[in-house]
């Protein structure tokens, strides 16, 4: 009884210290975003002595903000609504395929090895054949994050597939139902829940990536994204925080009321694609 005692102290305890690590940042940037400058220097981890909406005000009434917004709601939309078309069919063939054919088999195993490539290693010859036909733009940035979600995209769905008996399919090709029929009719619905896991993932990491931008786009007002706007608060000598951190919070409060929407199909679609692989 004492030692239950003991691990289940010991699980609350780490579990606490991983709540105030996510809490933490999230605090600072609401209470940042209500400070002047003043306030920020000389309490930088308090709470607000006088709560200050001017930062908020400010950045809504600049017109290059909604620009930095529309550029990454499409960047995010149009590479979210390419994934969610192509990887679904391109997963139900591999899995379909992969233990009869030895290219699907080739090519699911080719995909899980990109997985463990790292970023920075194929940063610099991605970036160079961009340039090299002219996509270092808006339109770059979207080939761009389908390429680099596509590996772990099939990886999960394909996973997923496995789990999924293939005897509905099998009867509707016995019914005469074609692969395009069995697929948008019987097999997408069932897949919902680890599309929507692919989707929230990407959109999260595409609408806060900061890296990725900064290679591809060039940084003119017409291009930024809304992490890349917020460094047009940085001059060579001083930062404006209350600004920066008022912009933060604006551009974390979409993506953070998506995630809350689709956050059981999140959960439930990872333990799924857990199953098998």
């Amino acid at each position: 009884m004492k030692k239950r005692n003991i691990l289940h102290a010991l699980i609350y305890t780490v579990l606490t210290l991983g709540a105030l690590l996510v809490f933490f940042p999230f605090y600072l940037t609401v209470v940042s975003s209500l400070k002047d400058m003043s306030d920020i220097f000389s309490n930088f981890f308090g709470l607000p002595r006088h709560i200050v909406f001017d930062n908020f005000a400010y950045v809504l009434q600049r017109p290059d903000y909604f620009i930095a917004l529309k550029n990454s709601a499409i960047i995010t939309g149009v590479a979210i609504v390419a994934m969610v078309f192509f990887l679904p069919m391109c997963a139900y063939a591999i899995s379909r395929r992969r233990f009869t054919s030895r290219f699907y088999s080739f090519l699911y195993f080719f995909m899980v090895a990109g997985i463990f490539i790292p970023f920075q290693v194929k940063m610099l010859p991605m970036v160079k054949l961009m340039s090299n036909i002219g996509l270092l733009n808006r339109t770059g940035a979207i080939l761009f994050y389908i390429a680099n979600s596509t590996c772990e995209g099939i990886f999960l769905l394909v996973g997923y597939l496995a789990s999924m008996p293939t005897d509905l399919e099998e009867a509707a090709y016995i019914d005469g139902a074609t692969t395009n029929q069995v697929f948008y009719k019987i097999v997408r619905p069932i897949m919902k829940p680890i599309i929507s896991t692919v989707v929230i993932k990407n959109s999260l990491w595409i609408w806060n990536d900061y890296f990725m931008p900064s290679l591809v786009l060039n940084q003119s007002n017409l291009n930024r994204t809304l992490t890349l706007y917020q460094y047009s608060f940085r001059t060579e000598n001083s930062t404006n925080f209350t600004i920066v951190f008022a912009v933060m919070l604006l551009s974390i409060l979409p993506i953070f009321i998506v995630y809350c929407l689709f956050q059981k199909q999140i959960v439930s679609g990872m333990m799924e694609g857990a199953v098998k692989g």
